[in-house]
């Protein structure tokens, strides 16, 4: 039996690392909760939020939609 730390997001769980499995390889999960203590991957989240605010405040917010993302690289040419 092998341990596998994962994210629920989405209706969906993410292993955090890397998982030595076959593609499709059927599974039976057991779920147990993470304390606040236990959470391994919880430094990785911070440091990427913090990333993030740090270049929404340099560089603002991104367009979400491709008409958004055509016409910014429009405003340019």
């Amino acid at each position: 039996m092998t341990t596998v730390e994962a994210v629920y997001e989405d209706g969906i769980f993410k292993p955090v690392g890397t998982v030595e499995l076959a593609d499709k390889q059927p599974v039976r999960l057991t779920i147990e909760v993470l304390d606040k203590s236990q959470r391994p991957f919880d430094p990785w989240i911070e440091k990427a939020s913090e990333f993030r605010e740090q270049m929404r405040a340099k560089y603002g917010t991104f367009p979400d939609s491709t008409i958004d993302i055509a016409a910014d690289r429009m405003r340019d040419v």
